[in-house]
């Protein structure tokens, strides 16, 4: 058995997360696979850590945080939708992530 574990640039687009994808298939043995927030897409992005933390501190300094919390919906949404995941999944991202606000 293998354990693999994939975050920053190897999840930062649909693009990189196929080809995890790809990586974890061909080899059987790969059953446990671990992931971490994706990192930045190009030099000037913003890893969704970086994103994550910024909208804990505003959330934390004024007890609201919309446009940051946003920003981390809006990353997940681009590559659900790259990845052809449909409306359903960024709702649900987006839901969730607005219930734990309140």
């Amino acid at each position: 058995m293998i354990v693999a574990k994939f975050g920053g640039t190897s999840l930062a687009s649909a693009e990189q997360i196929k080809k995890v994808c790809n990586i974890i298939l061909s080899d059987n043995r790969r059953r446990l696979i671990v992931v971490s927030a994706p990192g930045k897409r190009h030099k000037d992005d913003i890893k969704v850590t970086d994103l994550l933390i910024a909208c804990a501190r505003k959330f934390l300094a004024d007890g609201s945080a919309e446009a940051e919390l946003d920003a981390v919906i809006e990353r997940f949404a681009e590559i659900a939708c790259q990845l052809g995941l449909g409306k359903d999944i960024v709702e649900l991202i987006s839901n969730d992530l607005n219930a734990r606000g309140s």
